[in-house]
């Protein structure tokens, strides 16, 4: 077993992805290169989860890692189809587990910095320092526990989305509460109002500095990073 199961989840179309402005030359099927080019095969395993048809998906093509069904049709129901497949699992309870969207950059030796980020007793680990800690003005008090790692610092953040990592003891117990703040009904999901939760619980969230994956929407790219350099080399790779 690989110390790092990576669950990616892909789509055919996403309504919570659409009119998102973009760099120019991003694609979701970059993101998917990156992800493999950046993978060390020695640490990390991935499972992609397609929520639709993979014949008519970029992921008909891949050959090197598994490919598995899962229900959906919008980003509650596949998130629910990519909780339940995992929790089925019959991994040890230190199996660090990482959730990725499908719109994602990361950069080299993330893997190490991830397990890095566990080494600090971090119950969740994101590998996105999100943009929006820095301008939005809930934000604008917010107190931080800066942590010394071997290859960066990392910060205690609130919140983070869907992309985070954790093990996979955590993961059974906080089941129920990632449940709860998934809403089947409307199809939304409710990741900043989960990990508030989370934190209530008694658990911890810590992100990079700086960052090693960002979110590719335009406005909220992680800072500090040239992303549309590591887009471009992964384009003309």
């Amino acid at each position: 077993m690989k110390k790092i199961e990576i669950f990616s989840r892909h789509c055919n179309f996403s309504k919570h992805s659409e009119g998102r402005e973009r760099l120019k030359g991003f694609s979701k099927e970059t993101c998917f290169k990156n992800l493999k080019g950046t993978i060390d095969k020695n640490i990390s395993n991935i499972t992609f989860l397609m929520d639709g048809e993979t014949e008519k998906h970029f992921l008909k093509n891949e050959k090197e890692f598994e490919i598995v069904n899962i229900e959906g049709g919008s980003q509650a129901k596949s998130w629910a189809s990519v909780l339940k497949y995992v929790n089925n699992k019959n991994f040890s309870d230190d199996q660090i587990i990482y959730f990725i969207e499908d719109d994602y950059l990361h950069l080299k030796n993330w893997n190490n910095i991830m397990l890095e980020g566990f080494e600090l007793k971090a119950d969740y680990v994101s590998l996105y320092d999100h943009l929006d800690k820095y301008k939005l003005p809930i934000y604008e008090k917010l107190q931080s526990k800066i942590l010394l790692g071997k290859s960066c610092h990392w910060r205690t953040v609130p919140s983070t989305t869907l992309s985070f990592a954790v093990k996979f003891k955590t993961f059974k117990k906080h089941y129920e509460i990632y449940k709860k703040f998934n809403f089947i009904e409307t199809g939304s999901t409710k990741d900043h109002e989960m990990f508030l939760e989370l934190w209530k619980s008694g658990s911890n969230l810590i992100s990079s500095i700086p960052s090693y994956a960002s979110h590719m929407d335009l406005h909220w790219l992680s800072p500090t990073i040239n992303w549309e350099e590591v887009l471009n080399n992964v384009n003309k790779s």
